[in-house]
């Protein structure tokens, strides 16, 4: 790692909402833990957010346009790449909507620190704009064989053993991402968060910090749903479709994953008002595509000194 180098980044990915991005680096920039840098993954806006960001004087921020949109999944793993290949030990990552409380960082330093750095990740706790919990970014925890077991851990540092989180405020420990590779790019969007904290978890004990806050402004508390999406985004829930049957299938779960298509399907016809038959189509064609998607893992490796 290179002299005066701050050992935690923010990766934060953008596309085309220049105004929440804003609003996202003024948080970061204001956050109580001074020594970290602001890693922007654009993923080719063109909505001025490159000016945008030249604008605001402070070092710490790096800019970087990924050329074209990658998606979620795509940016996050060129920016996750980016931290490991500069030699970063600590990344933050989050979408250009998340606004985290001016202690949220503090707190992921702290606790790092407490478990003396054995850890895959560390998730903030996020709420919506109407201060309840984000569903979505909720992390997930098996608590019936779990939860008894660290008690004290719980009420004495309000960590919680989870197993994964969403990519909002995901802190992750550098040393096990370059083991465990990079988030799967193919992926574009839809859970590529689930796949790889549930990769990462493999190496190493993960916990939702409940000091660390996030408040996400999506649109709404609601999840994707292909059943009620606008018309212009159902092509996108091939994605869903076609990752969450890759997840199954790497599990051993690929009935199960069919009930639950089945499920979808039956209310794509009950519920969707309009468009079922290409609702159920791109939920069918994702579905028959997990089947036989096999995309690579790729790895980043500390660049020499």
């Amino acid at each position: 790692m290179r002299k005066n180098m701050n050992k935690y980044a923010e990766v934060i990915v953008t596309y085309n909402r220049k105004k929440l991005l804003k609003e996202n680096i003024e948080a970061l920039l204001n956050q109580t833990f001074k020594d970290h840098d602001i890693l922007i993954i654009d993923n080719n806006s063109n909505d001025g957010t490159k000016e945008m960001v030249a604008e605001i004087q402070d070092k710490r921020i790096k800019y970087y346009n990924t050329g074209k949109n990658l998606g979620g999944a795509g940016g996050f793993a060129f920016g996750l790449r980016k931290a490991i290949e500069l030699g970063y030990l600590y990344a933050w990552i989050m979408d250009d909507d998340s606004i985290p409380e001016k202690e949220a960082l503090q707190s992921l330093v702290d606790k790092g620190q407490t478990l003396d750095g054995e850890f895959s990740y560390l998730a903030s706790l996020v709420y919506w704009t109407d201060g309840k919990l984000f569903d979505m970014n909720v992390p997930d925890f098996q608590y019936n064989s779990r939860l008894g077991l660290d008690l004290d851990r719980i009420r004495k540092n309000k960590l919680l053993l989870i197993d994964t989180c969403s990519f909002v405020g995901c802190f992750i420990n550098l040393k096990y991402a370059e083991t465990a590779g990079l988030p799967i790019s193919e992926f574009f969007i839809y859970g590529d968060d689930q796949e790889y904290t549930a990769r990462l978890r493999k190496l190493a004990p993960a916990y939702l910090d409940f000091d660390s806050v996030i408040v996400h402004k999506a649109p709404s508390n609601k999840g994707a749903d292909v059943a009620s999406a606008d018309e212009a985004r159902i092509d996108r829930f091939f994605y869903q479709a076609r990752n969450g049957m890759y997840i199954a299938r790497k599990n051993g779960k690929v009935g199960r994953r069919l009930r639950v298509i089945g499920g979808r399907i039956k209310r794509i016809l009950r519920e969707a008002p309009d468009h079922k038959a290409k609702r159920v189509w791109v939920t069918c064609k994702g579905t028959v595509s997990g089947l036989f998607f096999d995309p690579p893992i790729e790895y980043a490796h500390r660049k020499g000194e």
